[in-house]
């Protein structure tokens, strides 16, 4: 059994009162499209998807909107110790491409349908086709 902390990578975490200008920025500088928007109440996710869907596709400014204003939250999670199929399953039956790795109650990473098929498709083109050397 592969577990979601033995794939996950290490997550972002800003300012919920960041402009999302300023968040597209971080973003950008860390090729990522996604972080962690820290909040009172727990962790909300903005995406590369919120920005256009919520900011760029109704004209609005990106200067003027918080990261707070077009998060989506609240998010799931999933446990460190949970089997990365747990992880694909909470994709699939919710069309997520990221979710935040949690240990005791605290973020310690994000988890990706990325990371996940790093992981997996090589050995299964391996195993599959009975390549002796296959690298992305």
């Amino acid at each position: 059994m592969t577990t979601v902390k033995e794939i996950m990578h290490q997550h972002t975490i800003v300012s919920q009162e960041l402009s999302v200008k300023e968040v597209a920025g971080i973003m950008s500088d860390k090729k990522i499209g996604s972080v962690l928007v820290a909040t009172a109440n727990g962790p909300g996710m903005l995406t590369e998807r919120d920005m256009l869907t919520k900011l760029v596709s109704k004209g609005k400014d990106s200067a003027k909107m918080k990261a707070k204003d077009i998060m989506t939250f609240p998010i799931k999670t999933i446990n460190a110790d949970a089997d990365v199929y747990e992880a694909c399953n909470i994709f699939t039956e919710n069309s997520f491409r990221r979710l935040p790795v949690v240990e005791k109650g605290k973020v310690v990473g994000i988890i990706t349908t990325r990371d996940i098929a790093k992981q997996f498709i090589p050995k299964l083109i391996k195993d599959t086709y009975h390549f002796q050397d296959f690298r992305f």
